[in-house]
């Protein structure tokens, strides 16, 4: 399994996944249909399917044109919402491309109808990996725009909280710096958010593992060493990763957004709000 990370808009990352045996490919939150497709190209690859997490503009804009462009396309979310949808996904369904088996999980918070994609190969090497939207970002996650607290708590921490902790992490911005700052300011004195946090500013970020990062009270991990190496992709060991040449976006200005924190982080909020469900 080979993934293309595609940078487009302003921080959003979009993906293709390859089946390297049948060339195969699956996209993930189509954006920019025509830089998707310029991909596609140059990969020589089939694109068959398109895998939504959510109904957002920024994740699911392009899949009309795409389906314009390529007749027979499925468009696949759990969110009627969704533009372009020809099948709609439920919670614990499993799709196959090639060797490539897909679960899907629903992860609301976010949003109601939020999905998020859980891959891996039968007897391969390389970790299974999730594709997280904006249920789970690095060192934190999505605004809680239409579920509850205890919603987004289940999905990151019963849901995908209890993934492989191997589990390499795609999700669906850059917003690892802007975490990692609101966390520092939440919990000033605690040494392994200072420590990521200068670590995340001279590192590429992508992919993370889910399971790492104890102490910092927040979901996942970013992965150690150079995984994004330069703007041509490069191999390495276990899941084959690269990425486009562009601009890195992790050299530009945080948006200073704040995301949903959990575990610690939260704690402290929830006495501040009372809001008994972030605990």
């Amino acid at each position: 399994m080979k993934v293309k990370v595609i940078p487009v808009l302003e921080d959003n990352y979009m993906y293709l996944v390859i089946e390297e045996h049948t060339r195969e490919a699956v996209a993930v939150d189509v954006a920019v249909p025509k830089r998707l497709l310029e991909i596609v190209g140059r990969e020589g690859v089939s694109l068959t399917t398109v895998l939504t997490t959510h109904h957002h503009w920024d994740h699911a804009r392009g899949n009309a044109e795409l389906a314009r462009l390529r007749p027979g396309l499925a468009v696949m979310g759990a969110d009627e919402r969704i533009c372009a949808l020809t099948r709609r996904l439920a919670h614990g369904e499993e799709l196959r491309f090639g060797a490539i088996h897909v679960r899907c999980l629903q992860t609301p918070g976010h949003t109601s109808g939020h999905m998020s994609y859980f891959l891996w190969e039968d007897e391969c090497p390389d970790p299974p990996a999730l594709f997280s939207g904006d249920a789970l970002s690095v060192a934190g996650c999505g605004w809680c725009l239409e579920g509850t607290a205890l919603q987004m708590y289940q999905s990151l921490a019963e849901t995908l909280g209890t993934l492989p902790p191997e589990t390499k992490v795609f999700c669906g911005h850059e917003h690892t710096l802007s975490n990692l700052e609101f966390a520092q300011k939440v919990e000033p004195c605690n040494d392994h958010v200072q420590a990521k946090l200068c670590w995340a500013k001279v590192q590429p970020l992508l992919p993370f593992l889910r399971g790492g990062w104890e102490g910092t009270g927040l979901p996942g991990a970013v992965r150690q060493g150079r995984v994004v190496t330069r703007a041509c992709g490069r191999s390495r060991r276990g899941m084959r990763m690269t990425c486009p040449r562009y601009h890195p976006l992790w050299a530009r200005k945080p948006c200073p957004r704040v995301s949903l924190p959990s575990s610690a982080v939260t704690e402290k909020l929830r006495k501040v709000s009372g809001d008994d469900l972030l605990g």
